[in-house]
């Protein structure tokens, strides 16, 4: 650990003042070691590695901050913007919903409450709760899949008045009753034809701020506490800095929230009341609209499989994603058959200095770790958060960096501080593919 901490092999020693100038020897050569605990050919110190301090930061005990960890070690963007911008839906949907019904004709003519922007001219709907036999469609349950589904095709389409002109294609014409979901299919194009129809659909953009984040480790605080009586190196107090540094972060990443300036959904002008200076917020994890799943805790197979449904269909997410869990939720999974198998099984994996415990099922793939955070915030401990590493990344405004501060030669105070700081914010693309996952009691 203390190579993490003070930059230097866990071998060699420290000799000098805490702060700038401290000099690193390595005793294997006898040379002095730079910062990011190399040593040069000439015996002088190097700069530190200002490229790897974020990883260098994320050994420190990696599972205490998984999200922190995955997040780090993950490719990432810059930006030089306080307020960042990006396309949270990138995927072009599928479904559509009949606002009112619709009067049986050869040209139908739908009226649609939502998913118009998903549709294009000579388009093909699906309607599954529509079976067709010998030409005639009739209504099915709406919980029953028909064998023949009713297809139509779209002629003409207006996106401001919201409607669709359609044929059906397999059934003669049938009136569609308001709340029936269509299902988009391919396109059928004319032999003339020589571009396609583009959906008026663009991707969804949404945004957020870069939060500047910083800690100070103050030599006069650990000389504070030197003066007790017991053993509590400068190199363990750095640590635990650090720790609580990324704490800061972990929390922020999940539950960092939307600021209201004037009961609008801003933040780029939240003011300090006190200070009259501005202080940005960054939105976290559970402010994307993300899926919010509940799942009885009396059943913990039926729980999970539930889970495992909900979580990997529907959406366009990856195959394999993680989940954290609090303690709460892992008491839940000790006590489901389906977890304990695979536990038994040994199914784990190391990634990122972090052993993930692997759970499979016929949806998808969860890595799983146990978040020390969310058993320490409440009702959080009995909640899972998953989570698709493929839509989800941190944007750096400015990069994590280390800066020692002389404040004795500037005669501030007798004392030589060391500086981390950090400006960044999340960005969190289609996000239905991560979810909140909590446990509720259900009545037997």
């Amino acid at each position: 650990m203390s190579e993490i901490i003070n930059g230097a092999p866990e071998s060699a020693t420290t000799v000098g003042p805490v702060g700038t100038h401290a000099t690193t020897i390595d005793p294997a050569v006898g040379k002095e070691a730079g910062t990011d605990g190399v040593v040069s050919t000439d015996g002088k110190a190097r700069g530190y590695n200002r490229s790897t301090i974020s990883q260098k930061l994320a050994k420190i005990n990696p599972a205490r901050t998984p999200l922190d960890t995955v997040l780090r070690n993950i490719s990432s963007g810059t930006t030089k913007s306080d307020k960042y911008e990006f396309y949270s839906i990138i995927s072009r949907g599928i479904a559509c919903k009949v606002k009112t019904a619709s009067i049986a004709d050869n040209v139908i003519t739908i009226e649609l409450e939502s998913g118009i922007h998903h549709l294009s001219k000579d388009g093909d709907l699906m309607v599954p709760t529509y079976n067709v036999s010998s030409g005639t469609a009739e209504a099915t349950d709406k919980e029953s899949a028909a064998m023949v589904p009713l297809v139509l095709h779209i002629v003409d389409i207006n996106y401001v008045n919201k409607t669709i002109s359609a044929v059906a294609v397999n059934a003669a014409p049938i009136a569609l009753p308001a709340d029936t979901v269509m299902y988009r299919m391919a396109s059928a194009k004319d032999q003339d034809a020589a571009i396609s129809n583009d959906p008026h659909a663009t991707p969804t953009k949404d945004y957020n701020y870069c939060q500047r984040n910083i800690m100070t480790v103050s030599e006069n605080a650990f000389q504070a506490l030197q003066e007790k009586e017991i053993e509590f190196g400068m190199a363990e107090f750095k640590e635990q800095a650090f720790l609580d540094f990324r704490y800061q972060a972990e929390t922020q990443t999940i539950f960092g929230p939307r600021t209201l300036v004037d009961g609008v959904a801003d933040g780029e002008n939240f003011i300090d009341p006190i200070t009259q200076k501005r202080k940005l917020h960054m939105r976290g994890l559970l402010d994307f609209n993300i899926q919010n799943v509940t799942i009885p805790r009396n059943d913990p197979d039926a729980a999970i499989n539930s889970m495992m449904e909900q979580m990997f269909s529907v959406n366009n997410g990856s195959e394999e994603r993680i989940m954290l869990y609090g303690a709460g939720f892992a008491t839940f999974l000790a006590n489901s058959k389906l977890w304990t198998k695979q536990m038994d099984a040994k199914s784990t994996e190391v990634k990122f200095g972090i052993r993930w415990k692997t759970i499979e099922s016929n949806f998808g793939v969860l890595r799983c770790i146990y978040h020390p955070a969310l058993s320490l915030l409440g009702p959080y401990t009995d909640c899972a958060i998953i989570i698709d590493p493929a839509n989800i990344r941190r944007v750096d405004q400015i990069k994590l960096h280390q800066r020692n501060l002389d404040l004795q030669t500037a005669g501030i105070r007798n004392s030589k501080d060391v500086l981390l700081e950090e400006s960044w914010t999340l960005e969190v693309v289609n996000p239905s593919t991560h979810g909140l996952v909590r446990l509720v009691d259900v009545e037997d």
